[in-house]
């Protein structure tokens, strides 16, 4: 592919993988929500400590749903407790169905309203399904779909922390919740107050007379929680359990500092994952017109003469079949073939048995020589075939003398099937890829950063979740970008991007049956060499179907196919390894806490 049509489709990926990304981004907490949300949550705080909370539930589908509540973790009682706990006043439904208000405090005592006190079935499913420290209502038929106003009233006995001047309030509405869409905080008599520090930060603050509000929203198990620090004139409405601790205003002051710090960081981790995610595709075309692109040069789109018969097969196969810098078995095939017809080696094949013969180990290559040392490292006299490379797996299955050779030998089929001399890449192009790097690593720290700290910090679920989903899409484009070739991004030297593109131009030719029906030669020797640059680019299985139905009778064709079976043993054949596993971790929270559920 011409590098023009490269950066193009690399562009358009990444576009396409940044824009579905965000989409799905955007529309991800919607894909959460599950079938039952609270599309309005209203939370009354008076300064005596009465909590009045007006939940709008919106359930979505019909007869699944029986139950509809607001649980805590702090105890709930209707009467009084000598500790830290929620006192049930009452509770209401404003709905037109038939539905029983009830209560099961933290013992399991079970309270329902009372023109249901002696319905059987309504105390059953109550005593059944419902759980310690909740409050809800709850239909026996199930709940069809529609929305559904219920108003629970409490008092809260809450721990205070006070000193001198001040008492502090640290109350958490929800922490095991469903999602609530829309959320009013309203704090009455604010002159009772000196500073209030809902979590998280609202998106608006309303003041009214003598009441604050507070505007924003809570997704799925977010927290959600208020911290208010009041003046001591607070303990003459309130009945809270007080507990001495100096200086409250600063060690308030810096606790929420230290929250809303982190929080304002985690949404610029977010932030930056969706600006990254927009740029990418951008840098990726600025670099290219900056570094990678091209002189063009006018290549026919099938070419039937081979580009350059100087070029070693392994060579073509690293440079010049995809990128420029991977090299894969049939660079090793290819040579295998080239030895045979340039009489160094002799290539027989016997049924589905291949044999080759070592006739000389002479070259001035490299790569022919480790090729031609390692089959003779493999031969019995001189001869390998089908029977002396089976001896050596078997040998290594078993145990035998030859066990650590052939893991050895293993290692440097792995060389000659994988690697190769790939520094001789550098004497064609000059990578680019290190031009992408900075973008990849920018990428992997976004993502790792957010990762951990969704782990670290559970109290800011949601914020994290989003912004470790945001920073996985610029991971996926910087991994689409380094997957494209090294070349890209860097240069070809003099006229290798020419002989590049006729190299591929080639290529295409020995793809189609076509047109090699239509320019095959007729000489033998150039079949030859078209079968054995065919198997340098990946390509050598069509020349050897052409040469069948042609009816070319050379012996080459028959060798082939049989060459990759003769070391499969070698390449299948591995060493035992051992493996293990374990690892764990977990989180806490405070009073309050619970939120809206249902069942």
């Amino acid at each position: 592919m011409a590098e023009t049509k490269q950066i193009a489709t690399l562009i358009l990926l990444t576009l396409l993988v940044g824009i579905s990304g965000l989409a799905l981004v955007n529309y991800l907490p919607s894909l959460l929500e599950g079938n039952v949300v609270v599309n309005e949550y209203v939370v009354t705080l008076y300064p005596n400590g009465t909590l009045v909370e007006d939940y709008t539930y919106e359930v979505k589908v019909s007869n699944q749903y029986r139950m509809l509540f607001r649980s805590w973790d702090a105890p709930l009682s209707k009467n009084l407790l000598n500790r830290p706990y929620v006192q049930f006043l009452h509770a209401h439904a404003f709905s037109s169905e038939q539905l029983i208000v009830y209560m099961k405090d933290f013992e399991g005592s079970i309270w329902i309203e009372d023109r249901f006190r002696n319905d059987p079935q309504a105390l059953g499913l109550v005593k059944t399904l419902a759980q310690p420290n909740e409050v809800g209502v709850l239909k026996p038929s199930r709940l069809t779909a529609g929305t559904y106003k219920v108003r629970y009233v409490f008092l809260l006995h809450p721990p205070l922390e006070c000193d001198e001047d001040l008492c502090h309030l640290n109350l958490q509405l929800a922490s095991r919740h469903l999602t609530y869409r829309n959320v009013q905080l309203i704090i009455e008599d604010v002159d009772y107050s000196v500073a209030i520090y809902p979590r998280p930060p609202p998106e608006r603050e309303v003041r009214d007379g003598s009441r604050a509000i507070f505007y924003g929203s809570s997704a799925k198990d977010d927290l959600l929680e208020v911290e208010i620090l009041f003046k001591r004139d607070v303990l003459k409405a309130m009945n809270g359990y007080i507990r001495t601790v100096d200086n409250v205003k600063g060690i308030t002051t810096q606790a929420n500092m230290l929250y809303l710090a982190q929080y304002k960081a985690f949404q610029l981790l977010r932030d930056a994952a969706k600006t990254l995610a927009i740029l990418i595709p951008l840098v990726l075309a600025v670099l290219y017109v900056a570094f990678g692109r091209e002189k063009r040069f006018v290549v026919p789109k099938y070419l039937s003469t081979i580009p350059n018969k100087e070029r070693k097969p392994w060579v073509v196969n690293l440079v010049f079949k995809g990128d420029a810098i991977d090299f894969d078995e049939n660079g090793f095939y290819a040579t295998v073939l080239d030895l045979h017809m340039k009489g160094k080696i002799r290539l027989s094949s016997k049924d589905e048995n291949m044999a080759i013969q070592i006739l000389s180990q002479t070259s001035d290559d490299i790569y022919e020589r480790r090729v031609l040392q390692f089959l003779k490292n493999v031969s019995k006299d001189e001869v390998v075939d089908t029977d002396s490379i089976k001896e050596f797996a078997d040998d290594l299955t078993s145990g035998g003398r030859h066990g650590l050779k052939l893991f050895d030998l293993q290692r440097e089929l792995n060389y000659l099937m994988r690697k190769a001399e790939s520094a001789m890449a550098s004497q064609f192009m000059v990578s680019g890829r290190k031009r992408i790097l900075p973008i990849a690593l920018i990428s992997i720290l976004l993502l790792v950063t957010s990762f951990l700290a969704m782990l670290l910090l559970p109290n800011l679920s949601s914020t994290l979740t989003i912004a470790f989903v945001t920073s996985i899409i610029p991971a996926t484009q910087s991994v689409i970008a380094v997957a494209f070739p090294s070349t890209l991004f860097g240069k070809w030297l003099g006229l290798s991007y020419k002989e590049k593109l006729e190299w591929e131009s080639f290529k295409s030719l020995l793809s189609d049956l076509a047109l090699i029906r239509k320019y095959a030669p007729d000489d033998l020797s150039m079949w030859g060499e078209w079968l054995v640059y065919g198997t340098a680019l990946g390509v050598g299985d069509t020349v050897v179907k052409a040469m069948k139905e042609l009816n070319i009778q050379l012996p080459e064709a028959n060798f082939a196919p049989h060459i990759p079976l003769l070391f499969m043993p070698v390449t299948v054949v591995g060493l035992p390894s051992g493996h293990g596993a374990g690892g764990g971790f977990g989180s806490g929270g405070g009073f309050g806490g619970g939120g809206a559920g249902t069942r």
